[in-house]
Parts: C-alpha cells; sequence; structure tokens
C-alpha cells in the first residue's frame, strides 16, 4: 500500500490485504495482521468520515501507476554450513554468546554463519565487505544476517558496539539487488528508520561503504536540522534505501515527496530510544502504511514492554536474537563512583583531566578519548570552556547546537584534534567513535537505563574502558542500583534493570517510598540499643546499623 497523506485520504479508497501462508523454508512470511484492528468505515457524502481519518487507517490511492511486486529470492548458504548438524549449531551459538528463539510451530532459525564467503553474499558487497577490513561476522551479524537473508522477521538484542549496523545493512543492499530497477519519482526499496541525527548519519555512511563497487546505487538521508529542498530533490529523483528519522520521513511523505509503495525491507534500530523520545504514533503511522509482502528487522538495547507490543504488532513469527548480556554494564568496563558536592564537580573534572593530561605526555602516549555527559546544554558549554581554558582540547555537543556544529563537533571528535567531547544525553546512544577510553558522567542521568547506554560509549567491540561518575545525594538511588550491577557483574551473575515506561514508573514509586522511609526513620527516637521501625520500614534497616543517634544519616551517607 502506497502511503497517502492526510489531506489526499477524503479520496482514497480502502483496500482489503490478504496473509501469504509459510512455506518450508520460512521466506513467505508477510502478513497483514494489523489490518485485523481496523474499524470499520463509515461512508459519508464526502468520501470516508473525519473520525475515520483521524484514525490514520491504511489507505491507497487509486492505482495510476503499476507498482512492480517485490522480490523474495530464495538464499541459501553454502554447502558446508547446510551440513552442519543441529548439535554443531547449538555448540556455535554457545560459542558466539547468541541465544535464539522462534515462535511454537515456526521454522527453526537459520543457523549462525562465522564467515562471510559461507554466506554466499553478491560479489560486489563481498569486495566492499574486503574493502571495509571485516576479517570475520560479529556474534550479532553471524546469526542476524542468516535470518534477513532468509526473509524472515527479526527481533534482535545486542549489546552496545555489538555490530548491529552491518547486520542488518548488508542483508538490506542484498535485498535491493533483487528488485526491479528504480524508476524516477520511485519510492524507495528499503527503509532504516532511527532516534537521532546522530544515529541516522552513523547508519547512512554504513551503508553506503557496503555499497562503494555498486554501480548507480543511491542511498538518502532524510533528518531534520538540514535543508528539506535537498533531501525532497534526492527523493524525488529516485532512491534505494533510505535512512530517516521518523518525525521527517512523515514530513515528506505528508508532501508527496517519496512514497512507501515499494518498500519491502524495513528495519527499526534503536526501537527503544525511539519510543522514549515519543515516535511510537509516526512509526505506527509508519508501519501501518507499508505494503503487505515485506520484511521487518527490529533492534532494541533493551526490551520493555512497549517493545514487545510493537513487535507483537508488526512482526510476524519474528526470530529473536539475543546477544551477551543485554542492557547491562559491560563487565570489560571498570566502573567508579566518586561522592562529590554538587559545587566542587567542575573543579574535580579539572583536576581528574588535567592530571591524565600529565600522564599521557609523560608516558608519550596521546590523551584518552573521553566523553563527559552533563545534564543540560547550558552546562555543557560551560565544562567545554572551562576545560578549554585548562589547554585541554573539548568540544560541546548538545540538541541546541546547529547540525553543522554537530557535525564538526562529531568530526573533531573522531579524527583530531579534539580528545574530550562534553555532550548531553543526545550522545548516549548511537555514537560510535572508535577508541573511546574514558566515560564521565558529572550528572548522573535518572534511569538505570541511561547510565548503560552512556558507559557504553566505551569498551566497545571487545575493548576496555573506564566510567567515572560522581554522585550526591539526590543520586543515591541510581547509585544503590549501579553498585548492585557492579557486584553482580563480579559474581557472575546476570543483571537485571528495570526498563521501559512502566518499569521506570515503578522506579520512582520505589524511589518516593524509600525517600519516605528514610524521612520516617529520621524522626524516630532511637533509645539505647534498639530502635522501634514500624513494619513497613523494616526492611530499610541493615543489621549493621550503627545503634546510636545519627544512624540513619550515616547509612546514607555510604
Amino acid at each position: 500500500m502506497s502511503y497517502v497523506p492526510p489531506h489526499l485520504r477524503n479520496s482514497a479508497a480502502g483496500k482489503t490485504t490478504t496473509t501469504p501462508t509459510i512455506n518450508s523454508k520460512g521466506a513467505e512470511h508477510f502478513s497483514s495482521k494489523h489490518t485485523s484492528r481496523i474499524p470499520s468505515l463509515e461512508k459519508s457524502s464526502n468520501g470516508y468520515s473525519n473520525s475515520a481519518r483521524r484514525s490514520s487507517i491504511n489507505y491507497s490511492l487509486p492505482n495510476t501507476v503499476a507498482v512492480p511486486d517485490p522480490t523474495f529470492p530464495h538464499w541459501k548458504p553454502s554447502e558446508r554450513v547446510l551440513r552442519l548438524k543441529s548439535e554443531q549449531i547449538e555448540e556455535i551459538r554457545l560459542r558466539l554468546n547468541v541465544d535464539v528463539n522462534v515462535s511454537p510451530g515456526s521454522c527453526p532459525a537459520p543457523s549462525p554463519i562465522e564467515s562471510f564467503p559461507d554466506m554466499c553474499l553478491d560479489a560486489s558487497i563481498m569486495k566492499d565487505i574486503e574493502k571495509h577490513g571485516y576479517t570475520a561476522p560479529t556474534s550479532i551479524q553471524a546469526q542476524a544476517m542468516p535470518v534477513a537473508l532468509s526473509g524472515r522477521d527479526l527481533l534482535g538484542c545486542a549489546e552496545t558496539g555489538s555490530g548491529k549496523t552491518a547486520a542488518f545493512s548488508i542483508p538490506m543492499i542484498q535485498h535491493c539487488l533483487a528488485q526491479q530497477p528504480l524508476q524516477r519519482g520511485d519510492g524507495p526499496l528499503a527503509l532504516v528508520l532511527a532516534p537521532t541525527r546522530e544515529l541516522a548519519q552513523q547508519i547512512e555512511k554504513e551503508v553506503t561503504a557496503f555499497s562503494m563497487s555498486l554501480d548507480s546505487f543511491k542511498t538518502a538521508i532524510v533528518v531534520g536540522g538540514t535543508n528539506i529542498s535537498e533531501q525532497r530533490s534526492e527523493l524525488r529523483a529516485g532512491v534505494h534505501i533510505v535512512v530517516a528519522t521518523p518525525g521527517r520521513l512523515i514530513d515528506h511523505l505528508q508532501q508527496g515527496n517519496t512514497s512507501l509503495s515499494r518498500i519491502a525491507f524495513v528495519v527499526l534500530d534503536e526501537a527503544d530510544r525511539m519510543l522514549d523520545m515519543g515516535f511510537e504514533p509516526q512509526i505506527r503511522e509508519v508501519m501501518r502504511n507499508l505494503p503487505v509482502k515485506h520484511q521487518t528487522l527490529l533492534f532494541s538495547a533493551t526490551m520493555p514492554a512497549e517493545i514487545e507490543a510493537l513487535a507483537q504488532d508488526y512482526l510476524t513469527n519474528p526470530v529473536r536474537i539475543k546477544v551477551g548480556k543485554v542492557s547491562s554494564p559491560t563487565a570489560n568496563v571498570s566502573q567508579i563512583l566518586e561522592k562529590v558536592p554538587e559545587n566542587d564537580k567542575i573543579d574535580r573534572l579539572l583536576d581528574l583531566l588535567v592530571e591524565e593530561a600529565a600522564q599521557a605526555e609523560k608516558s608519550g602516549h596521546p590523551f584518552p578519548l573521553t566523553i563527559v555527559f552533563v545534564e543540560r546544554k547550558t552546562k555543557c558549554d560551560e565544562v567545554a570552556e572551562a576545560l578549554t581554558q585548562q589547554g585541554l582540547l573539548a568540544t560541546a555537543l548538545h540538541g541546541g547546537r546547529s547540525q553543522n556544529e554537530r557535525e564538526a563537533a562529531l568530526r573533531d571528535f573522531r579524527h583530531g584534534p579534539i580528545n574530550i567531547l562534553v555532550a548531553t544525553d543526545v550522545a548516549s546512544r548511537g555514537l560510535d567513535v572508535t577508541g573511546v577510553a574514558h566515560v564521565i558522567n558529572l550528572d548522573l542521568p535518572k534511569t538505570m537505563e541511561d547510565y548503560v547506554h552512556r558507559i557504553g560509549r566505551t569498551g566497545r567491540a571487545g575493548s576496555t574502558g573506564r566510567a567515572t561518575s560522581f554522585y550526591t545525594d539526590r543520586d543515591m538511588y541510581l547509585v544503590a542500583q549501579i553498585r548492585r550491577a557492579i557486584a553482580d557483574i563480579g559474581s557472575g551473575n546476570d543483571v537485571t534493570i528495570a526498563m521501559g515506561k512502566t518499569a521506570r514508573r515503578k522506579e520512582r514509586e520505589a524511589a518516593a517510598a524509600e525517600k519516605e522511609a528514610w524521612s520516617e526513620l529520621s524522626k524516630l527516637s532511637l533509645v539505647g540499643s534498639t530502635v522501634n521501625v514500624e513494619d513497613k520500614y523494616r526492611h530499610m534497616i541493615a543489621p549493621s546499623m550503627i545503634k546510636k543517634e545519627g544512624a540513619a544519616d550515616d547509612a546514607w551517607d555510604d
């Protein structure tokens, strides 16, 4: 179904969709199950009623131009991979630390493939893989690429820095090569939605890198903060792949600059972040208006209930892939928590980084790439200026800077001369800079989830890193969570972290209850070595608490 701008929907006619069956290989899995939730349409004298138009129901324009059906060629890996036995496949997954699940009654997931030649990719793509310097697939690539190449829907969850961009980019390019040629004005053949400009730019760069050897292969990046007329020209000329942020894509669809009529390969990247940023209505608007036959890949660093609901609505019998410990502070990042009064934070930061600069100079090594996270845009500029005055090479990255300024800041940080990036949470996800050695939380974030993503900027792709976090009394609830997570990692246990809107609401409620408990404890009259505590607060008292006046305050300051 082609996308119909709201102002044209009045004259549109509904169209009934069908659900193809699943074949023995699982390739024909396409579904229009979201149409089962569409209410009946009431006709008015001028077309459909206003209430129907407001519901963003899937409409289609009269067929004036024939749209070729998408091609989903039967893919198979090398004979060596096809000969693998089930116990060998499980052994490979165990070695790769990959967990794979399929819905009951679905075909088994394709085997993981540990070499690119065994994936039987197009020769041009293989040439660019070698040029890109890839020698062997990462864990997520080894399992996700065969799933995507086989035509199955995929729900992927992997640690940051795991190589998931290539895991969907390469199969997406392979898919585009199997389609009928683009004509001028054709909509894209594949679509990637991402939460931020920075991540979209990074994805588009990777897609371009793996399609360099392909003649006339076109990609377009559609994001806010840049010239919309240039994007309009690119889209109208016809492109194979669009990488977009949801809001700007909807703008172009409403203006008639592009169409969804030929899209058959869709990727939702960092889906949890898109939902956090309020993009769920735009995501659902796009997904409702896709052609019936399409393949969907959803990648998320976390799996809250909202992501599960999205997957339930728009993925058909997805293969679920989980790599490593997801949504937890990685074991290869050493984490330091340091209590610093609010007014002393910048001075302590300066001392820390000036000392590191001196040590680097003494050892003859370059200053380690460092990201400093702060809470507000104004403070971001203030800290960057203070570091610069100390002779350190720093720049600021936040939403208040123009797109050109943000791109320049990232370029200088990636390639020099800047080695300290002071940023708000705009850089906490999707920012992939090779060699970041140190992440400093000048201000801790509000949630454990955001903390995990911040420190995930270091220790990427198997390397080690450091994370230093300054905290005050107001951060004690999060600090307690971090300490528990660090202890769990040290003992080899899995880390369970609250995720999603529902989980965060429970976190806030628990934090409020804890604050109330400490308030009640501070009012208690302590007599001798015993403490009279109401039952509902008894869990707050540790056995090791000092049994004299002031015990509660001492415990809180720990």
